[in-house]
């Protein structure tokens, strides 16, 4: 027999640990119910500069053709755009996952803040580009229509 069996578990510990665990249940539900701030539930202040809305196709070829309501087509040549095809593809396997087919276009805008969107205009989900780095965030920022001209 150890020394640890002659000993109680200390009460101060345990009523620390206990306290933490039901602080964290009550933020975390606050937070779901809209009683505790969440950084989703902030607005974002900053105005759009400019914005496309854009058609993805496939072609026969492997290309995929973009279409802004706005602008000029753009072609994605075959084996070329893997970041944008893979953005689009997750986009559309949510579009299908929920049932709407092709639906609205994708909401392309960039903020003055400096951010870049790739809004789903079907499912409202917004992915902010610039977390994917400064590279593939060009590869979206080439869609918009250089400023003045249409969007």
């Amino acid at each position: 027999m150890s020394a640890l069996d002659d000993k109680p578990f200390p009460k101060a510990p345990l009523a620390a640990a206990i306290t933490l665990v039901f602080a964290s249940l009550l933020v975390v539900g606050g937070a779901r119910m809209g009683l505790v701030g969440s950084p989703q539930a902030a607005a974002p202040s900053a105005a759009a500069l400019r914005t496309a809305d854009l058609r993805f196709e496939d072609r026969p070829d492997g290309g995929v053709i973009v279409t802004a309501t706005d602008g000029p087509e753009q072609v994605i040549k075959p084996a070329t755009g893997g970041f944008v095809r893979g953005v689009v593809r997750s986009l559309v396997r949510d579009r299908k996952a929920r049932g709407i087919g092709k639906g609205p276009a994708f909401r392309l805008t960039e903020w003055s803040d400096g951010r870049l969107t790739l809004e789903d205009m079907a499912t409202r989900r917004s992915l902010n580009l610039n977390a994917f780095g400064p590279d593939n965030r060009q590869a979206f920022k080439d869609m918009l229509a250089p400023t003045g001209t249409g969007a």
